[in-house]
């Protein structure tokens, strides 16, 4: 596999910006104008909805544009035993939090009090905290001392990153 090359970023931190920008619009818009006409527990669920919305969008064209950058030392990382399917759990799981907590406060919620509210989000968080906690700790005591070889990745990345916005910057 050759070199991957960081290039131009484009408009992605445009769009990044702009996504953040936009968002912060929707909820000064929300409270100011539309909360009042539903409870806490609904306006919560709309602010948590709208993070998750943003996240996708902005996180997803992000993650995207990484997974090309991946140099072949990360892509072999993919190959040890187990390390795929507890990434994809730690996608997934927080996003099903989410989802879980968006539901619970849109539909469920208003009948208890703030303090039993507050429980249910930190149960979720805890139970998944937990989750991700067990399922990387045996891993990790497993694979551990093979990922040193893996370490620089993310640096090599950022430093092809920088060059490229120098690069950019020379350009312009």
């Amino acid at each position: 596999m050759q070199e991957k090359k960081i290039g131009n970023l484009g408009w992605k931190p445009s769009l990044s910006i702009i996504g953040a920008v936009g968002w912060l619009i929707f909820i000064i818009i929300w409270f100011a104008f539309y909360a009042s006409d539903y409870s806490w527990e609904k306006n919560l669920a709309v602010f948590l909805l709208s993070i998750l919305i943003v996240f996708f969008a902005i996180g997803g064209m992000w993650a995207i544009w990484s997974l090309r950058m991946i140099p072949k030392p990360g892509w072999e990382m993919f190959k040890i035993s187990g390390f795929r399917w507890r990434v994809l759990t730690s996608i997934v799981l927080p996003f099903a939090a989410m989802i879980i907590l968006i539901i619970w406060f849109w539909y469920y919620a208003e009948p208890y009090s703030v303090w039993q509210n507050i429980a249910v989000l930190l149960v979720i968080l805890l139970a998944i905290g937990g989750i991700l906690g067990a399922i990387w700790a045996r891993w990790g005591m497993k694979h551990g001392n093979d990922m040193k070889k893996y370490e620089n990745i993310g640096e090599e990345i950022g430093k092809k990153v920088e060059e490229a916005m120098k690069d950019k910057k020379e350009d312009d």
